[in-house]
């Protein structure tokens, strides 16, 4: 019982897992118009959603270890939903919901938060399921998805989205790299924790 209610948020932990993610949806936010604007699509669409678990991993390791308890990755996936949502995308919300009560389940158990492994695993785990959640409307609602799209993207970019996002290979090479470029991200992370934040007794 004592675990259970140990486990639970308070208020104090709602307040600190919105403000790290705001500052994570910030860092999204940029890292997509950099990807848009500076790259090609072709490496847009593989690499955007990997490259914000990278960046976002040392903000995400601090957060999940100042808390460490049970909701931290469904309060991220909720923010992420909501980030997507202001996107355009309201239909992801529910989707990165989903994506929070998975991750939830990967750590179930005591401290998971504060064992790098577990909690590294459900980080990709986390991303990997951002990154193909993208893939949702190419494969359940195309035509009417497609549509929508057509005011905004011109006829080749919405052949290129097709193929990066409406094709199980290139989905699977996304996923992939997203693994490994959060996986990193979060090494790097739990690394600079332990250099900077444990030493200031921050965690």
């Amino acid at each position: 019982m004592n675990n259970e209610k140990k486990n639970k948020l308070k208020m104090r932990d709602i307040i600190t897992l919105s403000i790290f993610n705001v500052a994570m949806t910030i860092i999204m936010l940029v890292t997509k118009m950099c990807t848009m604007m500076l790259t090609t699509p072709a490496f847009d669409y593989l690499f955007y959603v990997g490259i914000m678990g990278l960046l976002c991993a040392p903000v995400f390791v601090v957060m999940s270890n100042k808390v460490a308890k049970r909701g931290t990755y469904l309060i991220t996936g909720i923010f992420g939903g909501l980030f997507i949502t202001v996107m355009g995308s309201p239909w992801f919300l529910p989707v990165m919901i989903v994506v929070g009560i998975v991750c939830e389940i990967i750590m179930i158990g005591q401290d998971t938060y504060r064992n790098p492994k577990r909690n590294g695993i459900a980080y990709s785990v986390y991303w990997a399921l951002y990154a193909l959640g993208s893939a949702i409307p190419m494969f359940f609602f195309k035509e009417q998805y497609l549509n929508s799209l057509k005011e905004s993207y011109t006829e080749e970019g919405i052949k290129t989205l097709v193929r990066f996002y409406g094709s199980w290979d290139m989905l699977l090479l996304i996923a992939v790299i997203t693994i490994v470029l959060s996986a990193i991200g979060f090494i790097v992370g739990k690394k600079l924790m332990k250099k900077h934040i444990e030493k200031a007794k921050l965690v």
